[in-house]
């Protein structure tokens, strides 16, 4: 059976104060977006694995997450999954924090855990900050590490999604934060902390902020490197493409309130 794990974007993210335990307290909207990885699992197998050509199977957090169960509940059962890649790596869409949660949500269901949402973002955070949202499933605004989630009131709209063919660490974004780099906080809704120091450090990134802006307001989302614009129409929104730079990856999409995962889930009546 196959499961979207669908993309997020952050509506505004900024870092207001390093922690004593070494990690950030941020503040951002989450939403989610109407498309993703695609992730096939099959039960019928002797040995748990996940084949998914873009990253070793060791890394993979959805790797991580299948074994966190079997460890932590003592669980027997084996599953195979083989992931579909369309949310590129290091691009702050939240991919492989989507695949994670989607492993536990999905086996908590299909192996009769009985688990409730905090165990299961207990269990996310360990294996990642951005994992708690998915397993949230609704449109939050977040605080903390990320995992202390208020409601938030988000219009669902059309996304323009620019990927550029460059891999952000959100590791390295948040260690080269410097003291300086708080004096200047605002607290506009789209404003993001790292937007200065990913359009620095990379150039790809830049030129996708100045062709974009040359047409509509862009949006770094998360530690980037994507991009997005909001749109009135996909019609709108598709006919810039013909003429966008070849060097980058688009998408047009709708941002959304709840998790299409949760909805599938529910329809499956599992």
């Amino acid at each position: 059976m196959i499961f979207i794990s669908p993309a997020k974007i952050n509506r505004g993210f900024n870092v207001l104060k390093k922690r004593s335990d070494g990690f950030h307290d941020i503040e951002t909207n989450f939403q989610f977006l109407e498309w993703g990885d695609e992730i096939t699992f099959n039960f019928d197998t002797s040995t748990s694995q996940v084949t998914c050509p873009k990253v070793k199977e060791k890394n993979n957090l959805a790797y991580k997450a299948i074994h966190l169960l079997k460890k932590t509940y003592k669980i027997n059962k084996e599953v195979s999954l083989k992931i579909k890649k369309n949310i590129p790596i290091g691009s702050g869409l939240g991919g492989g924090s989507s695949n994670a949660a989607t492993v536990l949500l999905v086996l908590n269901k299909y192996w009769k855990l009985n688990l409730n949402n905090n165990v299961l973002k207990d269990l996310g955070s360990s294996l990642g900050s951005d994992v708690p949202i998915f397993i949230e499933g609704v449109a939050r605004k977040a605080n903390g590490k990320g995992e202390i989630f208020s409601k938030t009131l988000l219009k669902e709209e059309i996304i323009f999604l620019v990927m550029p063919k460059c891999n952000i660490s959100t590791a390295k974004a948040f260690q080269e934060i410097e003291i300086s780099d708080f004096k200047n906080l605002k607290n506009s809704k789209d404003f993001n902390f790292f937007e200065k120091w990913a359009r620095k450090n990379y150039k790809e990134v830049d030129d996708s902020f100045i062709w974009l802006e040359s047409i509509k307001k862009g949006n770094l989302t998360g530690t980037g490197s994507a991009l997005y614009a909001i749109f009135n129409s996909f019609e709108e929104a598709s006919k810039i493409i013909d003429n966008a730079p070849k060097n980058n990856n688009y998408f047009v999409t709708r941002s959304l309130n709840e998790s299409p995962l949760l909805k599938e889930l529910n329809k499956n009546g599992v």
